[in-house]
């Protein structure tokens, strides 16, 4: 299975406006070519992955508006704790919410079901991601693009099973200690547990940098 994070960035590494904000705001720096970049590549993924944040902040759609492909949208949750509103449930374009065997018994499960999503259990307490990963190999699943926020970005990279990274980096600084980054989480304190990405690909683009990586030990595709 490939795994590639894509994001939108400023150039010191921010994905928001601020603690807790939507990454909204950044997409006024975009017009519609980018935009339309963003849409077609959903439209080469299998699934495309973001958490319960960026449920919550932005309530994406997830879906390719250009024509072609619309990839299942899987959101991992141990908490369950998004509106049954969110855009994700409502649009008709298929979705997953992955969730943890302790939360069998929440009131959620039963609106995702009326909202004719499916649920899938992987792990106790926390969703457990190689398990969850096999399960969508079993599916045939094969691509998935992981559009998170910091934490879930910090998750695929602790698992070591990032393939590529495709930033849009936006010619502004965001600042702020406290600002979602590309990944958060707990970080590396030794040099010898970081992750190491090579340049692919560069290109200076009208509205950002369009900025290509791919993890050293992985062959070309």
């Amino acid at each position: 299975m490939k795994i590639t994070i894509f994001s939108q960035i400023s150039i010191d590494g921010k994905l928001t406006l601020g603690h807790g904000g939507s990454s909204k705001g950044l997409f006024q720096l975009l017009n519609d070519e980018d935009i339309q970049f963003i849409h077609q590549f959903r439209g080469k993924v299998d699934a495309i992955m973001v958490g319960r944040n960026t449920i919550v902040t932005d309530d994406p759609q997830l879906t390719n508006r250009y024509g072609g492909n619309n990839p299942l949208r899987i959101i991992p949750t141990s908490s369950l704790d998004f509106p049954d509103s969110a855009r994700v449930l409502c649009s008709p374009e298929e979705s997953l919410i992955v969730t943890t065997e302790r939360a069998r018994g929440h009131a959620m499960i039963q609106r995702i079901r009326e909202h004719g999503k499916e649920v899938l259990f992987a792990g106790v307490d926390r969703v457990d991601f190689n398990f969850l990963f096999s399960l969508l190999q079993q599916r045939g699943i094969e691509h998935i693009m992981v559009e998170g926020g910091g934490y879930l970005n910090w998750q695929m990279f602790d698992l070591d099973v990032v393939d590529d990274i495709i930033l849009m980096q936006l010619p502004i600084i965001i600042g702020g200690a406290t600002t979602t980054t590309l990944a958060d989480g707990e970080g590396y304190k030794d040099i010898n547990h970081t992750k190491a990405f090579s340049l692919h690909h560069f290109d200076a683009r009208s509205n950002y940098n369009l900025l290509h990586f791919k993890r050293m030990s992985a062959q070309t595709y």
